[in-house]
């Protein structure tokens, strides 16, 4: 195994378990999770802190709840929460 930190490798370059005190992530050993990611700690792996779908289409343009042209109204869109997070861990995005 090439991986530094590694106890257990799938090939040279694809830990499966890593030497005590690091956290897997994608096949590799860290000290610590990298941004967007949390730690779980009966694991030692890296999740992600929270997973959403993607956008919806833009609504209509709307002003003080009427509907407007294309020019100072508001359109919005949502997105729905599919996986929420480990408890603890990185919350989800507005």
């Amino acid at each position: 195994c090439r991986i530094e930190n590694c106890d257990s490798c799938f090939s040279r370059d694809f830990c499966t378990k890593c030497k005590t005190g690091f956290y897997s992530h994608r096949g590799r050993c860290f000290r610590g999770c990298p941004p967007g990611f949390a730690p779980l700690e009966e694991l030692m792996e890296c999740v992600e802190g929270c997973e959403v779908g993607q956008w919806s289409e833009w609504g209509t343009c709307s002003r003080n709840n009427k509907t407007c042209g294309f020019k100072w109204g508001l359109e919005t869109r949502t997105r729905q929460i599919v996986k929420k997070p480990a408890k603890d861990t990185i919350p989800c995005p507005t």
